[in-house]
């Protein structure tokens, strides 16, 4: 543990924060002692998505004696296990979040497993906890937590070198995760691969990066297949057009695809599932092609716990709320 000076860095090593204009803190960049020994047992809670699984590679690539347990945000098995792995603390020495940003309840929970932690983090949800001395942060936006995670490591801190078989994958991961699309379809692609694959298979199969050739023709075969069973899906899915040329699907699985086919055609996606949430709720993804609405900012500004980038975000709600909830959240995005 580092004791921290007024601003929550350790010196001598350069301090980056960025501040909102009230004054609070959005993120700081100071690098506490553990981090330096890439020899650290490390317990890597990263999100459970195609960005966090990349995180998971470059930290695994860094820190050998790492493990990645994939985690979502609370109300879900993920999150469960991620706090049960947290009390195992013999295991550990020191724990990485990436692509996510632990609430209070789970850095209360590591506070009392006496743990250190680095957060590496770029949602416009993430907090930062003042001048924690177990705590590192490296939050920023603009890019996805795999490209922040390599470049922290690479560059930032110049930790380590010659991982630069890495950044390509960082890379398509971007463009997939911040919804840039300049990678297609590649970059859709391998979000497709990682969720066929499963966190693990996926992390172990392209743990040395991804050949600037592409994918191979066993993972072609297997996008072949998935597309006729996504079709198959979404014929059978409760569907409705909302105001302002959006549109509603029920919808548990097969998120990724059903967002590549159907925003091009709408303003703005809702996405409704209950599967991983308690009883009672429902998870909404909200989605959108428009440049000049921000979907996570205005569910930050609710209020309850919903977040995310500007154009893809989700929330949690009960399910007995959900109709008015969308439409309100609809009338936010484009007036009434």
């Amino acid at each position: 543990m580092n004791d921290l000076n007024e601003k929550g860095k350790t010196p001598p090593y350069k301090d980056i924060v960025e501040y909102y204009p009230d004054g609070s803190i959005r993120g700081c960049h100071y690098m506490a002692d553990w981090i330096k020994d890439t020899s650290t047992p490390i317990l890597n809670l990263t999100h459970n998505d195609l960005d966090g699984a990349v995180a998971g590679i470059v930290i695994r690539n860094v820190y050998p004696n790492s493990v990645q347990v994939p985690v979502n945000y609370k109300g879900g098995p993920d999150y469960v296990n991620a706090m049960k792995c947290i009390a195992d603390k013999k295991h550990y020495k020191a724990i990485i979040f990436s692509d996510f940003c632990p609430d209070d309840e789970m850095l209360d929970a590591v506070h009392k497993a006496g743990k250190c932690y680095l957060v590496i983090d770029h949602h416009q949800t993430a907090t930062v906890r003042d001048n924690d001395p177990y705590g590192t942060y490296y939050v920023k936006q603009g890019k996805c937590g795999a490209l922040l995670c390599y470049e922290y490591f690479t560059k930032e801190i110049g930790l380590v070198s010659g991982l630069e078989n890495l950044e390509w994958i960082c890379e398509v991961a971007n463009d997939h995760d911040l919804w840039l699309r300049k990678i297609l379809p590649l970059s859709d692609d391998l979000n497709t691969i990682m969720y066929e694959y499963g966190f693990d298979r996926f992390i172990d199969k392209f743990i040395d990066g991804l050949p600037r050739e592409g994918l191979s023709d066993d993972d072609k075969e297997i996008l072949a297949n998935h597309e006729y069973e996504v079709d198959q899906y979404i014929a059978g899915c409760v569907q409705k057009d909302l105001p302002h040329n959006g549109h509603y699907i029920e919808a548990d699985k097969f998120n990724s695809d059903i967002n590549k086919r159907m925003t091009p055609m709408y303003d703005w996606l809702v996405m409704a599932g209950t599967e991983g949430v308690d009883k009672g709720l429902t998870k909404l993804s909200f989605r959108t092609r428009r440049t000049d609405i921000n979907i996570g900012a205005t569910l930050k500004s609710i209020g309850r716990g919903g977040g995310g980038h500007s154009a893809a975000a989700g929330q949690t709600i009960p399910t007995d709320e959900r109709d008015e909830f969308i439409l309100m959240v609809g009338d936010m995005l484009f007036g009434k």
